[in-house]
């Protein structure tokens, strides 16, 4: 397994009870293929360098996760398929 950083820009017009509840989603699914959340990092709202959705501000959420590079495929659906994750990147960590 490997070690990666995830990054999501999560929509701000969101309760924060929904937001938490879009981040355990997150954090179950991850958890549930045996990866591990090594780290958690709520910056909350944030300015965006850019308009997104006709929105200027954002949530922020930072994991570290270990995860086997094969199941990114899977877990891309699913933020695919969530509207309140506007975007999301995973970067690989050096060893």
């Amino acid at each position: 397994m490997a070690n990666y950083e995830l990054m999501l820009i999560i929509n701000p017009s969101l309760s924060e009870d929904d937001i938490k509840s879009n981040l355990k989603k997150i954090t179950t699914i991850i958890e549930k293929n045996s990866w591990k959340v090594e780290k958690e990092d709520l910056w909350w709202e944030k300015k965006l360098a850019y308009k997104i959705n006709k929105s200027e501000k954002a949530y922020y959420a930072l994991y570290d996760i270990e995860i086997k590079w094969v199941f990114l495929k899977d877990i891309n659906k699913v933020f695919n398929l969530n509207q309140n994750i506007w975007r999301y990147m995973f970067v690989k960590k050096d060893s």
